[in-house]
């Protein structure tokens, strides 16, 4: 943690920050901290080494195929469900969090990297469904965060076809906002950290709990949730100094009060 900047980095580079059980169980501890009690303004979610990660850690599948004594759909069950209450508990995040995509992205791998608010993308980067390829049915929230980004139809033709894609082409294709060469992505996610983390934390809030439940609401219902959150506004004090910095042509400092 840097000041109201703060880095998770997904940590075995050896295995290509594959997720097997031990770093999956610690996935939830972090997610809730981060989601209720860090002090923070915004987020950078990366990868150690050369790759953001590989996803589920296939040597574990190996084993259960492998070893008959393993119950290997009970297994990958109980791992599949710490690391959806993971990702429930990343999205309560009331703050910007920002993929920086520094290697490969593939299976759930690419699914946290979904789960960000935004993307930026190292030229080194590339991602992939990459399920498929074992025969196995997606997880980590793919199926749910790939329509939001790029449409049901696109989404779909991506999780059949299942190409590499290179960090360009996931520009072309919206998943990320930015490419930028590999020695400068984390500037460039710290620079975009900042700029988010000077915004008001109300607005950062509402923005981000609004968007991701206007896919499910009725537009009546929605406009009730839009009316509270403008209205429970007014009440803060970043609104009255956002409000005095504006008749005074000066940038507000919003604190978060």
């Amino acid at each position: 943690m840097d000041g109201e900047i703060g880095t998770l980095t997904l940590d075995r580079p050896d295995a290509l920050n594959a997720m097997n059980p031990d770093m999956l169980a610690e996935l939830p501890t972090a997610a809730s901290w981060l989601a209720d009690r860090a002090p923070l303004r915004a987020l950078i979610v990366t990868g150690n080494g050369r790759a953001f990660s590989a996803g589920g850690d296939v040597t574990w599948f190996r084993q259960g195929v492998e070893d008959s004594s393993v119950d290997l759909p009970a297994s990958v069950r109980h791992g599949a469900d710490v690391l959806h209450q993971a990702i429930v508990d990343f999205r309560r995040i009331p703050y910007p969090v920002i993929a920086a995509v520094n290697g490969p992205a593939a299976g759930a791998g690419f699914s946290l990297a979904l789960m960000c608010d935004l993307r930026i993308a190292s030229e080194e980067a590339f991602f992939a469904v990459a399920y498929g390829r074992i025969g196995a049915a997606p997880d980590g929230g793919m199926t749910y965060f790939l329509p939001r980004v790029v449409g049901p139809a696109r989404a779909l033709e991506l999780l059949l076809d299942d190409p590499n894609l290179s960090a360009g082409e996931a520009l072309e294709r919206g998943l990320v906002s930015e490419v930028v060469p590999a020695a400068e992505l984390m500037d460039a996610a710290r620079r975009r950290a900042e700029s988010l983390a000077r915004k008001a934390p109300h607005y950062v809030r509402m923005c981000k709990r609004l968007v991701a439940q206007s896919l499910d609401n009725q537009l009546a219902e929605h406009l009730q949730l839009e009316r509270h959150g403008i209205a429970d506004s007014m009440a803060t004090d970043d609104l009255r100094d956002g409000v005095q910095a504006f008749f005074a042509g000066e940038e507000p400092t919003f604190q978060g009060r």
